[in-house]
């Protein structure tokens, strides 16, 4: 028997479920939206050949991914498969060009403030992650989105780009929003209280 899934990198996880001999995909292989502002083969020549022989192999699958750059610190989408944007529902341009963050909608809860934090603390790292968030297509239906991201290098081991690949899953319960303390208030020093005179008893 193979490892439990759970213990697998997110790149392993991601990879279980690609049969080895699976093929990449023909040079005629149209999946990518033309709402993307760059190209992929521009992608796929300034990765490793490894990084781009598992981005094709991925592709084969006609499923939802899209790529950013590594060193964009807003994530904007700049490529993403047809899936992708005919899943999400949302109207042309509202997706591509954006922060994929927009699919959380504008209501914090305590499943995707964890989640943040961990692809967060990965980005800083360029270390691939897996989490899954709770989302909304344009709809504003809620969904699952068991989000694996993998960070692409280049031949010398740059990170040059970053692939998200999509599983739309059951939608993880929303939890409370975790809150933002408040700044603690300096505390003024009491002065202590003066004792009062104990009254004499008359005699």
């Amino acid at each position: 028997m193979g490892e439990p899934l759970k213990s697998l990198s997110a790149r392993a996880r991601l990879g279980a479920a690609l049969p080895a001999h699976y093929p990449g995909t023909p040079a005629n292989f149209e999946d990518v939206s033309d709402e993307s502002t760059l190209a992929l083969g521009e992608v796929l020549s300034a990765i490793s050949t490894e990084d781009a022989a598992l981005v094709n192999q991925i592709r084969r699958f006609r499923g939802p991914w899209l790529l950013s750059r590594a060193d964009d610190h807003d994530h904007k989408i700049l490529t993403a498969s047809k899936t992708f944007v005919a899943d999400m529902k949302y109207a042309r341009g509202a997706l591509v060009g954006h922060n994929c963050k927009k699919l959380q909608g504008s209501k914090r809860c305590a499943v995707n403030d964890s989640c943040n934090k961990q692809l967060s603390a990965a980005f800083r790292s360029n270390e691939d992650v897996h989490v899954v968030l709770r989302n909304y297509d344009g709809d504003g239906n809620a969904f699952g989105n068991s989000l694996t991201v993998l960070v692409l290098r280049d031949a010398g081991g740059t990170a040059v780009y970053r692939l998200g690949v999509i599983k739309t899953v059951v939608a993880p319960a929303e939890g409370e929003a975790e809150p933002k303390e408040p700044p603690k208030k300096k505390s003024k020093a009491k002065k202590p209280a003066a004792k009062k005179p104990s009254a004499r008893k008359k005699r």
